[in-house]
């Protein structure tokens, strides 16, 4: 009876080890480039091409992208309060714009110009946001997560909330709020630094 009790102790403490390995590998795969912020050089070349591809505007977030499609994500947001994602390859030339191919190269213009046809307009989450909205949406995050910036935002398509939005403190640190239609707080979630 001895013996089959060693044989399963050892058996759970390597499937401990072994499930503990494989957190430590996903923890730091090297390949795992999502959400990496650009700087620097890399971060003024990706948004003077994403400015020169939609116009006037403000870059808001720019990162390095792990998808096999594009290198760069740089979002910029307009004068009218619009955010606009702009996909670059690693040699900072335009390949999408808000999900629409621009069919490579910059080119200066705006590959998302809006049609006159009232069925083109988009919905959902790719919905444009008012300015109304965004001002009821940032404000009541910014009441729900502190004081700060509010560095994205974004209509959802999830049914348990309307909108997201991201707040990064004063002290650093990231705070997603999601919002209901009403912009009433659904949910906050923070990192802990």
């Amino acid at each position: 009876m001895k013996k089959k009790t060693t044989w399963i102790i050892a058996g759970a403490a390597a499937i401990v080890v072994l499930g503990g390995a494989g957190i430590a590998v996903a923890a730091t795969d090297p390949f795992d480039q999502d959400n990496d912020a650009l700087t620097g050089t890399s971060l003024e070349r990706a948004s003077d091409a994403a400015l020169a591809e939609v116009g006037e505007g403000t870059v808001t977030e720019a990162e390095r992208s792990d998808d096999l499609d594009h290198a760069y994500t740089v979002e910029v947001r307009r004068e009218d309060g619009s955010d606009v994602d702009v996909e670059l390859d690693e040699d900072y030339e335009v390949v999408r714009v808000d999900g629409a191919s621009t069919g490579g190269g910059a080119t200066g213009t705006n590959s998302e110009t809006p049609s006159d046809d009232p069925t083109d307009a988009a919905t959902g989450d790719d919905a444009a946001i008012s300015a109304d909205d965004r001002s009821s949406a940032e404000k009541a995050a910014l009441d729900a997560a502190g004081p700060g910036t509010v560095t994205d935002l974004d209509r959802s398509d999830d049914t348990d909330h309307a909108w997201e939005v991201e707040v990064t403190g004063a002290d650093g640190r990231d705070v997603d709020v999601e919002l209901d239609a009403q912009f009433a707080v659904v949910r906050i979630d923070s990192d802990q630094q």
